[in-house]
């Protein structure tokens, strides 16, 4: 089996500004919050860690969803954390909430879903379950 490397560069932007580039010259931007001296220009690191999550899961969800042969007009999720007091001021707490609209779609197919990614496929979930509580919630729409 071989092993899936990942490289990134992160070059310094001035200030706490940052930008990461993969091999494939894609990039994300970070920033510092005002309060901490930075600018409020990017997302902070952990904010991306969020968004991370939200969106490894997503693919999941959705790739599960199709699958089923579930029909899916719009899909949202949002993430909400807490983070320990004490440094390094980890992630504790994950509630992530999916927002599934759709036609004639089966909650029991939704939930099914959300539970896959949760046990099996979420790379980021599956780290991240390492120092938080991650719990789950959706609300499904029928147009």
């Amino acid at each position: 089996m071989s092993v899936d490397k990942k490289k990134i560069v992160l070059k310094w932007k001035g200030n706490f500004r940052f930008e990461a580039k993969t091999e494939k010259g894609l990039t994300v931007n970070f920033d510092a919050p005002s309060k901490y001296g930075g600018e409020d220009t990017a997302p902070t690191p952990m904010e991306t860690v969020l968004a991370c999550l939200a969106g490894c899961t997503s693919f999941d969800v959705v790739n599960i969803l199709k699958k089923k042969r579930q029909t899916i007009t719009d899909y949202s999720v949002v993430t909400e954390a807490e983070r320990s007091e004490e440094p390094p001021e980890v992630l504790t707490k994950i509630h992530i909430k999916y927002f599934i609209k759709g036609k004639n779609l089966s909650t029991q197919a939704v939930e099914r879903a959300i539970q896959l990614s949760y046990d099996k496929y979420c790379s980021v979930g599956a780290m991240l379950k390492k120092t938080a509580e991650i719990t789950t919630s959706y609300e499904v729409t029928q147009e």
